[in-house]
């Protein structure tokens, strides 16, 4: 590898990720997240109103 390559990957160990993918997963992983908490919280506020 050249070292312009070197300088932007991300090393987890042995395995050296691309920036893009890196940045790839990281806003998969922030958007289900964010999915999830949204889900949770449109249900919690259904039981609390159908209460009462």
């Amino acid at each position: 590898m050249n070292p312009l390559t070197n300088l932007f990957a991300v090393s987890f160990g042995e395995i050296d990720i691309p920036p893009l993918l890196f940045a790839l997963i990281i806003f998969l992983t922030l958007f289900v997240f964010l999915a999830v908490v949204i889900s949770t919280t449109k249900l919690i506020q259904s039981l609390v109103d159908d209460s009462d």
